[in-house]
C-alpha cells in the first residue's frame, strides 16, 4: 500500500483499488468531512488530556474503563466517519451533522467532568473547542439551545458530585464554574452566529461574483446580437484546433459563409428585421451543429464555421445541408415568399500552414461561390458529394 496524500492504493490480487478518504467528486461533502477530521483529531487531544490526568492521578476512573471510554469516542466517530463517507448525511437537513456532533462532545465533556477533581475546572475550556465547529453551520436558537443543554448538563453534573462525591467537591467553586460556563457559552452564541452570518453572506457574494464573471466570460467570447462566438474568440479555437492539428490530432475544416444581397434586406425592411434574420440564422445553424463543431461571427452578415469532420466529404455535405436550410427559412419580419441565401468557401487546414492563410483560401473560395451566382458553395480543392467522382 502507498500513500499519495489522501489517496490510498491497495493492490489486492494484481487489481489495483483507489480510496480515497476524503471524496473527490463532491465539494461540499469534501469539506464536511474536512471538518469533521478536524474534530476527530480534537478528539485525539482530549484524550491525550485525559490520560495525561489519569496518570497523575486526578481522573477517579480506572484503568479499564477509561480505556473503555477511549473506545467507545473512537467508534463513535467511526460510525460518523461511515455516515459522511457513504452520504447519509446528506439525507439531514443539515449535512454537516454539526448539532448533533456539537451534542455528543458534549455529554462526553460533561462524563470527563464528573470523573476529575481539582482540574474539572479547567477542563470545561474544552467547551471553547467544541463551540468553534458551530461557527460553520450553527443559527443563534441552535447556539442558545446547545449552550442551555451544556449548562443544564453540568449542572446535572454538580447534583450527582454532591450525591455520590461530596468530598471532591467545592459548591461555591462549583456553582461560580457554573456561572462562568453559562456567560461564556451564552456570549459565544451571539459571536458564534454572527460568525456564521458573516460566513454566509462571503459564501453568497462569492457565489454572486462567480456568477458574475461567468457573465463577463460569456458576454467576451459570445456576440451580443446573434449568441454566436465573436471574431476575437474564434481566432483563440483556431489556434487550439492548429495546434491539435499540428501536433497530429485530428484536421479540421473551415467554411466561411456570407448572406447574399444582406443590405437589401435592410434597406428594405430595416435594421430591426436584419437583426432578425441574423438571429434567426445563427439558431437554425446551432440546431443543425454537432456540439464538437463551432460558429462564429466574423463580421457584419459574415460567419464562420469549424468542423471536425475527419472527411472533408462529410464537412462537405454538413456545409451543404445547411445552406439549404438557411434557402428555406422563414422569417417573421419579412414576407413569406422572401428568402435569404448564402454563399460559402469550405477548406481544409493543412498542417504547418498559418491561420492567416487558412482564411484567405476559405475566403478565395467564398467570392468564386458569389461569382458563381450566389446561394452556392464552392470548395477549395474542390470536391463532388459524389465519392466517385
Amino acid at each position: 500500500m502507498t500513500n499519495r496524500g489522501y489517496n490510498d492504493v491497495i493492490h489486492v490480487k494484481g487489481i489495483v483499488i483507489m480510496w480515497y478518504i476524503i471524496p473527490k467528486e463532491d465539494h461540499h461533502q469534501s469539506l464536511r468531512m474536512k471538518r469533521f477530521l478536524i474534530a476527530w483529531a480534537s478528539y485525539l487531544m482530549w484524550m491525550s488530556l485525559i490520560w495525561y490526568c489519569y496518570i497523575q492521578g486526578i481522573f477517579r476512573m480506572n484503568l479499564r474503563d477509561t480505556l473503555l471510554i477511549f473506545s467507545f469516542v473512537m467508534l463513535m466517530n467511526l460510525g460518523l466517519y461511515v455516515v459522511f463517507r457513504t452520504g447519509l448525511n446528506k439525507l439531514r437537513p443539515d449535512p454537516s451533522l454539526t448539532l448533533l456532533q456539537m451534542s455528543l462532545a458534549t455529554v462526553w465533556i460533561m462524563i470527563v467532568a464528573y470523573h476529575l477533581n481539582e482540574a474539572r475546572g479547567i477542563m470545561l475550556l474544552l467547551y471553547l473547542v467544541v463551540f468553534i465547529f458551530g461557527a460553520f453551520r450553527l443559527n443563534l436558537r441552535q447556539f442558545i439551545i446547545l449552550s442551555l443543554f451544556a449548562t443544564l448538563s453540568y449542572g446535572l453534573v454538580i447534583l450527582l458530585l454532591i450525591d455520590n462525591h461530596p468530598e471532591v467537591i467545592n459548591l461555591h467553586v462549583e456553582l461560580l464554574y457554573l456561572v462562568i460556563l453559562s456567560a461564556v457559552l451564552c456570549w459565544f452564541s451571539f459571536v458564534g452566529s454572527y460568525i456564521n452570518t458573516l460566513r454566509k453572506k462571503l459564501s453568497k457574494a462569492n457565489s454572486e461574483l462567480h456568477d458574475a464573471m461567468e457573465t463577463i466570460r460569456q458576454k467576451a467570447i459570445h456576440d451580443d446580437l446573434t449568441g454566436v462566438y465573436n471574431r476575437g474568440y474564434l481566432f483563440q479555437i483556431l489556434g487550439r484546433e492548429k495546434s491539435l492539428a499540428d501536433r497530429g490530432g485530428p484536421v479540421f475544416s473551415l467554411c466561411i459563409f456570407d448572406l447574399d444581397d444582406f443590405k437589401k434586406v435592410n434597406d428594405t425592411f430595416g435594421h430591426h428585421a436584419g437583426d432578425a434574420v441574423l438571429k434567426t440564422l445563427s439558431r437554425i445553424i446551432k440546431e443543425n451543429m454537432r456540439q464538437q463543431d463551432y460558429i462564429a461571427r466574423y463580421g457584419g452578415e459574415e460567419f464562420v464555421l469549424i468542423l471536425a469532420y475527419p472527411d472533408m466529404r462529410d464537412a462537405q455535405k454538413c456545409v451543404e445541408r445547411i445552406r439549404i436550410l438557411l434557402s428555406q427559412a422563414m422569417f417573421p419580419d419579412l414576407p413569406g415568399d422572401y428568402s435569404v441565401t448564402a454563399s460559402m468557401g469550405l477548406t481544409r487546414y493543412r498542417v504547418g500552414e498559418t491561420i492567416d492563410s487558412l482564411l484567405v483560401r476559405a475566403d478565395n473560395a467564398l467570392y468564386r461561390a458569389k461569382r458563381s451566382g450566389k446561394n452556392n458553395l464552392v470548395c477549395e480543392p474542390a470536391l463532388s458529394l459524389n465519392p466517385a467522382a
